[in-house]
């Protein structure tokens, strides 16, 4: 398990050196497997707080789901619409990567993108969890969080900017993980990894709230 933390401390500070590290690991699967299940557990366990409360989502849901009862079912497909974004996007970055001549292969892709996805995703899910927490504990409501959220000042920058923050080091972390699995250039790694983090993303708004 330290090595885990060191390959996900390593993503943080380096990037591409723990990419390639990780890469040469016998298991480095294991470690994107467990990745990818760190954030798509700790995601659900954010969400049976959100259900607990009844919070209700804040923009329209795009599945028949009444908006009161929406987090409820969210705990049941989380982790698998996690599992299929994580898996659709090593299958596109694998695709994608043929026009520019990639040499990678699924499993190297899955194994770096599975710490790519993760670790951005921690930048919305910590003060997502924080509120959440607070309601649980009847600090404030749900309501009131929005309230304070839409008013000008710093909690509305702050509410309206971290997800533009994890959406960028998306970007950052899959051009650089792409252009080391795959062998590719910068310019071509970017191109793929803007691409592919937009379809996910997409996909994963369709369905998390």
């Amino acid at each position: 398990m330290t090595l885990f933390w060191s390959y996900f401390g390593g993503v943080v500070i380096k990037p591409r050196s723990t990419f390639n590290r990780l890469l040469k690991d016998p298991q480095h699967l294991i470690y994107g497997v467990k990745a990818f299940f760190l954030i798509g557990v700790l995601y659900t366990l954010t969400v049976i707080g959100l259900a607990i409360v009844r919070a209700e989502i804040v923009f329209p849901a795009w599945i028949a789901i009444p908006a009161e009862d929406y987090y409820f079912w969210e705990i049941f497909f989380t982790l698998p619409v996690f599992l299929l974004g994580w898996i659709l996007a090593a299958g596109l970055v694998q695709l994608l990567s043929k026009i520019f001549k990639g040499n990678g292969t699924f499993e190297g892709s899955l194994a770096v993108l599975g710490f790519a996805m993760a670790i951005p995703a921690f930048v919305m899910w910590i003060p997502e969890t924080i509120a959440t927490i607070l309601f649980l504990l009847g600090v404030m409501t749900q309501k009131e969080w929005i309230e304070i959220s839409a008013r000008p000042g710093f909690w509305h920058f702050f509410a309206a900017s971290y997800q533009f923050i994890a959406l960028a080091w998306h970007i950052v972390l899959f051009s650089i993980a792409i252009s080391v699995t795959q062998k590719l250039r910068w310019r071509q790694a970017i191109i793929i990894g803007t691409l592919v983090v937009a379809i996910i993303s997409f996909m994963m708004m369709i369905f998390i709230r």
